[in-house]
């Protein structure tokens, strides 16, 4: 649908003045990180005498080093764990017929409506009996399944010709080798935004983190700036914003040089809204 003049005008307006909103006060914590400690509030949003030394403070700390690497293995995990089960699940319901298939189907496209608030609770009661609690495996295990990526991944597939597995039959290969040697290949695309839908929500996961972690043996960087914040840093505002934009560059990098093909991704399978 087309915009008159007018309501072009308007929608850029409202465009303009939600970059503001978004990209205001990311520009305040880059400018207060840089800043030194008697400048911290200053009302210049950048320092006169830019610094180094809070990213250097930040990195050195030993309870930071152990949150990154707590982040770090527990995306890596979730990531690998959720990308290998939705590509078993999605190939299970595009090539073959079982009984209870379309019910089991419609189970998981209700499993994306349902808020995960909801499962919070009996998910950190089951974490309990498990013994899984302030641990890497608590973190990873309740996040495996993901209703979204299996339906995504199952559209990509239903595309697929079907003379690509009949040349794949007549050659004697089995499921497997067909997963492999034909669905693969040409899932790459739809895999890499998966990818990186999966990386940028496991990275900046809070909740779940703040929920079952206790220790720095399992919290995450976003529960170790809350710590830092509220026993270590104070007042001291440069250390966390340094600590706040280290945070934010892996997501805010994934998604500028990656956003076309995921956006690419959700136009093919019919789900960019």
């Amino acid at each position: 649908m087309e915009l008159n003049p007018l309501g072009q005008t308007i929608a850029h307006i409202v465009c303009v003045l939600l970059c503001i909103v978004i990209i205001v006060p990311m520009m305040l914590v880059l400018g207060t990180s840089f800043k030194p400690y008697n400048e911290i509030f200053s009302p210049l949003p950048w320092p006169t005498q830019p610094t180094f030394e809070n990213y250097l403070r930040i990195l050195q700390n030993s309870d930071f080093q152990k949150f990154l690497l707590n982040s770090t293995a527990t995306t890596l995990y979730r990531v690998i764990g959720q990308i290998l089960i939705c590509i078993a699940t999605a190939y299970a319901f595009a090539r073959f017929e079982f009984r209870g298939k379309n019910f089991l189907f419609i189970l998981v496209l209700a499993a994306m409506m349902i808020p995960p608030q909801l499962t919070m609770i009996p998910n950190y009661i089951l974490i309990a009996n498990l013994g899984w609690f302030d641990t890497w495996t608590g973190l990873v295990v309740p996040n495996l399944a993901m209703p979204f990526g299996v339906f995504l991944l199952r559209q990509h597939m239903l595309g697929f010709p079907k003379e690509f597995f009949d040349a794949a039959e007549i050659d004697g290969a089995s499921e497997l080798e067909k997963l492999w040697y034909v669905v693969l290949p040409n899932l790459r695309p739809a895999i890499a935004a998966l990818t990186i839908i999966v990386f940028i929500e496991s990275w900046n996961e809070y909740f779940w983190p703040l929920l079952i972690s206790e220790t720095t043996a399992s919290e995450t960087l976003q529960i170790g700036l809350r710590r830092f914040m509220n026993e270590d840093m104070g007042d001291e505002y440069g250390l966390l914003t340094a600590g706040v934009t280290l945070v934010s560059l892996p997501a805010l990098a994934i998604f500028f040089f990656f956003q076309r093909q995921v956006l690419e991704t959700f136009v093919s399978s019919g789900l960019k809204g």
